[in-house]
């Protein structure tokens, strides 16, 4: 480590810190001291006030509800007391001016009581009289049952206004009316008190009414029954038109929860059928009244505090007047609705407060922006600095790189440097092959793993849109390169393995256009580090160039090998292995191995025509022999078998097992496509081999006499050669399933696919793209 990267962690920079303390945290100190003493007499204020907006509501509520009470007793009253008073006139009237009694009694009465609907008058022989109001406006409808000479009922009408002039008379079929067996009769029996009935629809004109009744006997001896209908209507109307705070309202129930005067009181007999049993209060349309209900049925009469959809209530609950049957009244009201002007006084007290801390905030804020803009611009010049020796120190160690500009070495300096500058996850070098046909990884830096990797290669004919934006020459970066048509199949194929998204490409720029491209996946690309990677891709430019002239004396060697006399060879000096291992003398008969790797590269078969191309093609089959014995030596393969246009490579003939014998056939499989590669494209020539593997038992030895031949056989062949053959890319490694199963921990794959085979069925096959 150089010095100028070494740091005392012990070193305290008590002039920042002073400056610090200073500038920011006194002033905030004294700011937040501020704003908490005006918040701290706020709150008092607050809480003080809204203690005594408590007792007003109560005190307000509590006389809300004596007026209600008292309201509903004056308008319950008519009913209850004028029983009492017409039963007492009737009881001792002659029975031949009792009608005219009760008839005078209700006509003044319906005129002067709005809430009166009609009476009723009955006795124990079954007689039955009636005054209702009518549907005409200042009419009333005197009814008699009467009893025709052939035993039939009937209702004898007669109307008559206001003044007591009749103005016509009818009747209407009673068809079995009895009135001894109607509620409000029958309920008085044995009994000398006020009775009501439970309320009903009225017929005429749906009113909804009660029935108070009174039953009393007469100086002749018959008990008679007096009934007054009281029309609950007019209660809701009445209860809507008090105003309990802003949005209060009143209701009246019974014993049993069931309504019997409210808001919207018509809507909710409609929505029950019109059945006064089940105009009960329901929590989904009335919830603040079903809330105080309840809170009455646990804790009796009173006020409660109850909480819906995140508003507080007041629910009172009381007990009305005699007459009442046991009515309840329920008042509900928001308590802000009595707290308004407590709350408007908070306000105006918060923005005088706020006004105040605006005011100190600002000159606080003044102080400190100066200062922070002092400070960012001391920060920025320091990042830049920071930025700069970044770069310069990147620079540095490409520079000192051995070998940048040797083909045959790795760019390890130039993919490192990258990643770290830029922050991305992967940065990667690719070149062009085979005159744009195809790309190769020279190298892949993993940033987060500290790895590389390289030697993949990708095709025109899968990436033809990517290929094209890179041959443009201008860079561009994508945030999910999986939706991006230019680079869709690159995040497929190169991407996706790792999870990342963002892609950003700078083409490799040659005298005659595109050499290839830089990529960074998941970058942190900000303006001023563009040069940087436009120097980098310059140096991969250089590099690239270094390596087409070494291509290019590779192909000149090749056509001299090619115009040189052919050599008349006598007897066969050596048999169809071109490497065979030391071990092998060893082996005179016949064994089972236990785990072989099997490679098996097929080529194409040439087309020749004349002598001076066969020389061509023999000189460039000798030079991929030879590196291929190279390969094969490096990697301690067992043996290596031609046979026509079909190469077997054998690693692992041994009868104990050997874990290392399909790594190292992997990546002498890796080597040997890179070198047929380099050296086709010297000769400007298309990739014409395909190359399969497999993993497993096989059985093999000696076979024959002077010489002896090593011979291979079983299904791991079998398949090595099944997946070399049914390759579609030329160029590709195609392996079985146990090979991926045994290094896809270090090494990449693609998925392929399902392949059958004869006798054992369906498999999976990947290709093998480069080492992790």
């Amino acid at each position: 480590m150089s010095s100028e990267e070494i740091i005392d962690p012990t070193v305290q920079h008590d002039a920042s810190v002073r400056r610090v303390l200073l500038h920011m945290v006194l002033p905030f100190v004294l700011i937040i001291m501020t704003v908490g003493a005006i918040a701290w007499v706020g709150i008092n204020s607050y809480r003080t006030t809204s203690e005594g907006v408590s007792v007003l509501t109560r005190e307000l509520m509590e006389a809300t509800q004596q007026y209600i009470g008292q309201e509903v007793g004056d308008y319950i009253a008519p009913s209850a007391a004028g029983n009492l008073i017409a039963g007492g006139m009737i009881e001792h009237a002659p029975p031949l001016v009792s009608d005219k009694v009760f008839y005078s009694y209700g006509s003044v009465m319906l005129q002067k009581i709005p809430q009166l609907q009609s009476f009723y008058l009955a006795d124990d022989q079954g007689n039955f009289t009636l005054i209702t109001r009518s549907p005409d406006k200042g009419v009333q409808d005197r009814e008699r049952l009467v009893v025709g000479a052939d035993g039939k009922k009937s209702f004898h009408h007669s109307l008559f206004n206001e003044a007591g002039q009749k103005l016509r008379e009818f009747e209407t079929p009673a068809g079995e009316y009895d009135p001894r067996t109607r509620p409000w009769y029958k309920n008085t029996e044995k009994k000398d008190s006020i009775q009501w009935t439970q309320p009903y629809l009225f017929p005429s004109d749906k009113q909804f009414v009660m029935t108070s009744s009174l039953r009393f006997k007469r100086d002749d001896g018959h008990e008679m029954v007096f009934a007054t209908n009281i029309s609950l209507n007019e209660l809701s109307a009445f209860l809507d038109k008090i105003k309990i705070g802003k949005t209060g309202s009143a209701m009246i129930v019974d014993a049993n929860g069931r309504v019997i005067a409210g808001r919207n009181l018509m809507q909710h007999a409609e929505a029950a059928g019109w059945d006064p049993n089940k105009m009960v209060l329901d929590p989904k349309t009335y919830p603040i009244f079903a809330l105080g209900y309840d809170h009455y049925r646990v804790r009796g009469f009173g006020p409660k505090h109850v909480e819906w959809d995140g508003k507080t209530y007041i629910a009172m609950a009381s007990a009305l007047p005699r007459y009442s049957q046991g009515w309840i009244l329920l008042i509900v009201a928001p308590e802000n609705d009595f707290g308004s002007f407590a709350h408007q006084s908070s306000r105006q007290s918060l923005q005088f407060a706020g006004i105040v801390t605006v005011f100190s905030l600002t000159l606080g804020a003044l102080y400190i922006r100066q200062l922070r803009r002092t400070e960012a611009g001391n920060r920025r010049l320091a990042v830049q600095q920071s930025q700069l020796a970044q770069e310069s120190g990147a620079l540095q160690q490409v520079a000192i790189a051995p070998n940048l500009f040797d083909p045959s070495a790795e760019p390890l300096a130039i993919t490192e440097q990258l990643a770290q500058v830029t922050g991305a996850r992967r940065a990667s070098l690719w070149r062009f092959l085979h005159d744009g046909a195809a790309m190769v990884c020279d190298d892949t830096y993993d940033r987060t793993q500290n790895t590389h990797s390289g030697g993949f290669e990708m095709g025109r004919e899968e990436l033809g849109k990517f290929f094209d934006a890179i041959e443009e020459g201008t860079p561009f970066s994508v945030s999910n390169a999986a939706t991006d048509e230019r680079t869709t199949r690159f995040e497929r194929l190169v991407m996706r393995e790792v999870g990342t998204h963002a892609l950003a490409v700078y083409p490799v720029h040659g005298p005659h256009g595109a050499l290839g491209m830089l990529a960074l996946e998941e970058p942190v690309m900000l303006p001023h580090l563009l040069y940087f990677v436009e120097l980098m891709a310059s140096i991969a430019g250089t590099r690239f160039a270094a390596q087409s002239a070494v291509e290019a004396q590779q192909t000149t060697s090749v056509e001299n090998t090619a115009l040189a006399p052919v050599q008349a060879f006598g007897a066969p000096k050596s048999d169809n292995l071109l490497m065979h291992a030391e071990e092998m003398a060893a082996v005179t008969g016949a064994s089972i191995y236990p785990s072989v790797a099997v490679l098996v590269v097929s080529f194409a078969d040439p087309v020749v025509e004349g002598n001076k191309e066969t020389a061509t093609l023999i000189a460039l089959i000798n030079q991929l022999a030879t590196q291929v014995q190279t390969v094969a030596q490096e990697e301690q393969l067992f043996a290596v078998e031609v046979a026509g246009h079909r190469m077997i490579c054998m690693a692992g003939c041994t009868t104990e097992p050997d874990p290392t014998a399909l790594f190292r056939l992997a990546n002498a499989a890796l080597k040997m496509r890179e070198t047929f590669m380099g050296a086709l494209a010297a000769a400007d020539l298309e990739p014409v081999f395909t190359m399969g593997m497999d993993y497993g038992p096989a059985f093999g030895g000696a076979v024959g006499q002077s010489p002896t031949v090593f011979n291979l056989w079983g299904q791991t062949v079998s398949l090595a050669e099944l997946m070399a053959e049914s390759a579609i890319d030329p160029g590709t490694i195609q392996v079985t399933e146990r090979v991926y199963a045994n290094l896809r921990d270090r090494y990449l794959f693609r998925s392929r696919g399902a392949f059958f085979v004869p006798h054992l069925g369906l498999g999976r096959a990947y290709t093998l793209a480069a080492r992790r």
